[in-house]
């Protein structure tokens, strides 16, 4: 009896695969969760890897073999993973009111922990000689908003929203959580 083309792997065929993955493939997907990990500071590219492995072994996503080979189902799920933790994390939004919003300092007593901070912050894209973060985080600091940084900056809302992102990456990976 064969399998219409559409079925998905069965558990024998999933190990299969998993067998015999080749060093080009392993290195291929290692890479591609390095990239996916480092665009979402909370997942670390092993465990990327390793999820999408246990979600195809244990029947969360399906694999087709007759419509993806193996590897790209592993690139699409860990896409995946990456792409909702990113959503989930609102590290799509620029919906900042100030420079706190990235520290995340909500009262009084832990103002003086988020001075600090911002500090690192600012020293990091210093050392990076990055101005164009620098300015935002100091319109940032003054109360301003989107709009009033991108017309005080002359900037898109595109690259607002770039220049966002570069700064709460940088606050993801340079600040102790």
């Amino acid at each position: 009896m064969t399998l219409p083309p559409d079925s998905p792997a069965c558990a024998s065929v999933i190990e299969t695969a998993i067998r015999e993955l080749r060093d080009p493939d392993w290195s291929r997907l290692r890479q591609v969760a390095r990239i996916l990990a480092w665009k979402v500071p909370s997942i670390e590219a092993e465990a990327l890897l390793f999820d999408a492995l246990e979600r195809t072994l244990d029947g969360r996503r399906r694999w087709k073999p007759a419509a993806v080979d193996f590897v790209g189902h592993l690139v699409g799920i860990m896409r995946s993973v990456s792409t909702h933790e990113a959503a989930r994390r609102g590290l799509d939004t620029v919906a900042l009111t100030s420079s706190m919003d990235l520290i995340g300092a909500g009262n009084p007593e832990d103002a003086l922990s988020a001075e600090q901070q911002i500090h690192r912050l600012r020293a990091y894209f210093g050392e990076r000689e990055d101005e164009q973060a620098l300015r935002v985080l100091d319109a940032m600091e003054l109360g301003c908003d989107g709009p009033a940084i991108r017309a005080q900056l002359d900037l898109a809302q595109t690259q607002l929203e770039t220049i966002v992102r570069r700064i709460r990456r940088a606050a993801h990976r340079v600040l102790p959580r």
